[in-house]
């Protein structure tokens, strides 16, 4: 890849060079977080990082390097590498959650703890007797952004019936919190923990198709 055609593929992308094996990353995470919007690439070919994830026993290599916030890569329970550099330690193999958090927590304004997906879904919201046809705009494990001609007021109770591509549905509690650019933003309420855990595998699912 040259300079010119790097640099075009990572126009809108956060820089985080990676001083570690790609087997030091759980399967496909590094993909996945592309696709959320971090180009995690070996150190080598990002000369202008904006943070470092690197392997615990590799920390002394990054000495003579301009300082950057670090989240390393470790295989100890209780890792402590006593450096002001780092922000988090990660279990290797690392996933896509943890590391979503702590890049969220160091590059991001307004952190996510999960991660949020651009699609375009329909979805019906039921509020009492009336019924509004939406499009989910974006969603995560804990909430989702809806589109449509008409939208429930902010902090208005609806139950949601939202259809994934692949003809699963998820139907979920939630309250209208937010507005965003003519949308609204609902949270989802009341799911216990394994409704948690499918809705974080259905949004995982629409990740990997993006």
């Amino acid at each position: 890849m040259t300079a010119g055609s790097r640099d075009g593929s990572l126009l809108g992308k956060r820089r985080v060079a990676s001083h570690a094996e790609e087997r030091d990353y759980a399967p496909f995470a590094r993909s996945l977080l592309w696709k959320l919007g971090y180009a995690v690439l070996p150190a080598a070919e990002l000369p202008d990082p904006e943070l470092r994830i690197v392997r615990e026993d590799r920390l002394a290599d990054l000495a003579q390097l301009p300082p950057l916030p670090l989240i390393v890569l470790t295989d100890r329970r209780e890792p402590g590498s006593g450096d002001a550099r780092v922000i988090g330690t990660v279990r290797r193999p690392a996933g896509v959650p943890p590391l979503y958090q702590l890049l969220q927590l160091a590059l991001e304004e307004h952190p996510r703890a999960v991660p949020r997906v651009p699609t375009s879904l329909p979805a019906r919201a039921k509020l009492g007797e009336q019924q509004l046809d939406l499009e989910v705009r974006s969603i995560s494990e804990a909430g989702c952004l809806l589109a449509g001609a008409k939208l429930p007021a902010l902090d208005r109770a609806l139950d949601l019936d939202i259809e994934f591509p692949w003809g699963e549905r998820l139907r979920v509690a939630a309250v209208a919190s937010y507005e965003q650019g003519g949308r609204v933003g609902a949270l989802f309420q009341g799911m216990t923990l394994a409704e948690r855990e499918r809705a974080a595998k259905l949004v995982g699912r629409l990740l990997e198709r993006l």
